[in-house]
C-alpha cells in the first residue's frame, strides 16, 4: 500500500474527528469523568483534532468514488482487523491496499490543486494591493 504520509496524517484526524461527531457531542466530544481518571499516577494524552483540516478533508472524501469512499471509511473508521475489513469490503487485501494507495493519490492530487489555486488567488490579490499603494489608495 502506497500511504502517502501527510494524506495518512489527514485521515487519521478525519477518523477521530468523524468519531467525535457520532458521540451525540454535536462536534464536541462528550466529557466522561469517570473515565478521565489516571491509571497507576499515569495520563494518556489526547491527540487533538484538527477541525477545519478533518471538515475539509470530510469533503474530499466525499468526492472520492463510492469503492474508494467506502474502503477509506472501513479502513479508517471501523473498529476490527484487517479479517473484518477483508470481509465487509468483499474483497482481497491486495485490493484493499490498492483502493488506499488510489484514494491517497486522489486526495493528495486535490489537495496541490487546491494550495495551487489558493497561492495564485493570493498573489492576484497582493499585486492589485501594490498595484493600490502605488496609486496612492
Amino acid at each position: 500500500m502506497a500511504k502517502i504520509e501527510d494524506i495518512e496524517r489527514r485521515l487519521l484526524n478525519w477518523a477521530r474527528w468523524k468519531m467525535v461527531a457520532g458521540s451525540g457531542g454535536l462536534g464536541y466530544a462528550r466529557l466522561q469523568l469517570e473515565a478521565e481518571g489516571s491509571r497507576d499516577g499515569y495520563r494518556e494524552a489526547k491527540v487533538p483534532v484538527v477541525d477545519c483540516e478533518a471538515s475539509e478533508t470530510d469533503e474530499l472524501v466525499q468526492r472520492l468514488p463510492s469503492d474508494l469512499r467506502f474502503t477509506v471509511v472501513v479502513v479508517y473508521t471501523e473498529s476490527g482487523g484487517e479479517l473484518h475489513r477483508m470481509k465487509r469490503l468483499m474483497c482481497a487485501r491486495t485490493t484493499i491496499h490498492a483502493r488506499i494507495g488510489q484514494a491517497h493519490r486522489m486526495l493528495a492530487r486535490w489537495l496541490a490543486d487546491k494550495h495551487q489555486i489558493s497561492t495564485a488567488e493570493r498573489q492576484r490579490v497582493e499585486s492589485l494591493q501594490r498595484m493600490g499603494a502605488g496609486r496612492g489608495f
